[in-house]
């Protein structure tokens, strides 16, 4: 295969697994360019650091399969990199019927996917391995695990480095022909361009003619650090399984802290981390026949009310904390940075789930990898990788 120059848009997690993939294999030259100065400013350094097992994914999706080898992929290259990482497990909760019927559905899609060493565990080992959470039964999911996030994002981006790739930060995209980038600092020229641009890359493809009729729609999710509370793994609600999002739960960081969250609200921009409202991109995205379509379903309504709510009142979070432990006090509540999703929409109004990835003769575009796009993150690159190279 003749080496080409790869130049990649977008050096978190997804932009740089790419790029270390490429250079690791050797087809040419590769360049990343970020428009932040620093590292993991977005989604690959706001999260909570969790590595997924696996039991939330459809059985038969494209996320289902890379969560499952991206996790063994990122448990590998953590112990070989030096990476903080600890193997916790996930425990999903159960206080109803209605929960105990997600909790067998969560099973069985978990052991059609794969995932090893699932059970469902009673009241009493649940109490022995959390005992300050409630539950009549828990779904146990020992392979999930935390990870230092930005220790791994700069990890990855120090091995891409080694085999050769090439990182320009404070390089924002503000054109593109043909195979032509222009930037702020100069204009890059390149056989390949992958765009790996997050809460952009529905503009960064539309400048491209590609990602036609996709849309993304920012949702920040709220965190809240919890003090004086014991979590040693990550304890989730039984979520709703119609949408992509979890509900509030607990994650236990490398640092020691315990995390809630996050949410899953309507963010006012790209990047409103501040709940501030970015009027033209706003009124964009609302205008878009997308978020229209979108809008209109009552369902989603619904969630959006129901995680507005959890928002903008101290007290509405504190009750889905107290879900799942009831001894937590507002006193015990920190704020915590958010983080923003990049949810892109088709023209129906339906909230993609899959990862979704757009292979043109002369570029790629990375439209949906979101949650576990982290754990998929190792996986994730071996597959666009094999499909750039093979095409």
């Amino acid at each position: 295969m003749e080496k080409k120059h790869y130049l990649i848009i977008g050096a978190g997690i997804i932009g740089s697994s790419i790029a270390r993939e490429i250079s690791r294999r050797g087809l040419g030259k590769v360049t990343v360019l970020e428009k932040e100065q620093n590292l993991g400013m977005h989604a690959s350094g706001r999260n909570s650091g969790v590595v997924h097992s696996g039991i939330n994914q459809k059985p038969g999706s494209i996320k289902a399969e890379l969560c499952l080898k991206g996790n063994a992929l990122l448990k590998q290259f953590c112990r070989k990199h030096k990476v903080r990482i600890e193997e916790v497990g996930t425990l999903v909760i159960s206080n109803s019927d209605e929960d105990d019927e997600i909790l067998e559905q969560l099973m069985a899609m978990g052991k059609r996917v794969g995932v090893p060493g699932l059970k469902i565990i009673d009241s009493g080992e649940l109490k022995k391995r959390e005992p300050e959470v409630v539950g009549r039964k828990a779904l146990l999911s020992p392979s999930g695990a935390i990870v230092d996030s930005i220790g791994f994002l700069e990890a990855v981006v120090k091995d891409a480095k080694k085999h050769g790739a090439e990182f320009i930060m404070g390089a924002k995209v503000s054109g593109i022909h043909r195979n032509s980038v222009k930037t702020r600092k100069e204009i890059f020229e390149a056989d390949h361009i992958i765009n790996c641009a997050g809460l952009y890359s529905d503009k960064i493809a539309h400048m491209m003619e590609a990602g036609k009729g996709i849309r993304i729609v920012p949702f920040r999710g709220e965190y809240m650090e919890v003090e004086n509370l014991n979590i040693q793994s990550m304890v989730y609600q039984a979520p709703d399984l119609n949408f992509p999002f979890l509900k509030v739960h607990l994650t236990r960081t490398v640092d020691g802290k315990v995390l809630a969250g996050p949410t899953a609200t309507l963010a006012m921009g790209r990047e409103a981390y501040r709940k501030g409202m970015h009027i033209g991109e706003f009124l964009g995205m609302a205008s878009s026949v997308n978020f229209m379509r979108l809008i209109l379903r009552e369902s989603f309504r619904k969630l959006v009310a129901e995680n507005a709510k959890v928002t903008v009142s101290k007290k509405a979070f504190l009750k889905e904390i107290q879900v799942i432990s009831p001894s937590v006090k507002k006193r015990d509540l920190k704020k915590h940075p958010p983080g923003i999703r990049a949810q892109p929409i088709d023209r129906k109004g339906n909230i993609l789930k899959d990862m979704l990835v757009e292979f043109n003769d002369n570029s790629t575009h990375i439209l949906n990898a979101v949650s576990p796009g982290l754990t998929a993150s190792l996986a994730f690159a071996e597959y666009v990788v094999d499909r750039i190279e093979n095409k």
